[in-house]
């Protein structure tokens, strides 16, 4: 399975929060977090280099299918990884007594994450890494992914 990242045009939100409702409603918790306008979601940093892994003391975050999950049998609740994290998405699901984080939908039944289909205004979208050299290559969009690339590359380094 290839990487993917969510890409977000901050311009185009109208901060109506269905993305975090949509994934609170599909996970029992959201795992994106409003920041003071916008949604903030998680980097998908690379599975070898993510902040949150590396720091976890029992290994509960694992790589599967291309993305990072928890484990929540593994978890003991630390908090490390929120400390970890570069823009704080680690969340604490109580119920489950567990960390929880974004993985795009992909322990779960949705065939696109829940908050790009409940996005109305379709600033969310899923690339693979693949997909995002391929756009770099569109003059129209040179300048904007050239930007998420160097932040996806700043993150995984």
């Amino acid at each position: 399975m290839m990487k993917t990242l969510m890409v977000m045009d901050p311009r185009m939100c109208t901060e109506c929060q269905d993305c975090i409702n949509a994934c609170k409603k599909e996970h029992g918790v959201s795992r994106a977090k409003k920041s003071s306008t916008i949604p903030v979601f998680c980097l998908q940093c690379h599975p070898e280099k993510a902040p949150c892994a590396c720091i976890c003391p029992t290994g509960a975050i694992k790589e599967k299918n291309s993305s990072l999950i928890v484990d929540e049998e593994t978890c003991i609740l630390c908090r490390l990884c929120m400390i970890a994290c570069p823009v704080g998405m680690m969340v604490i699901d109580d119920e489950k007594k567990s960390m929880q984080k974004c993985t795009l939908c992909l322990d779960s039944d949705c065939i696109i994450p829940a908050c790009v289909e409940a996005c109305k205004d379709n600033v969310l979208k899923v690339f693979s890494i693949e997909e995002l050299e391929e756009l770099k290559k569109d003059v129209r969009y040179a300048d904007v992914l050239n930007e998420v690339m160097k932040d996806y590359q700043e993150n995984i380094n």
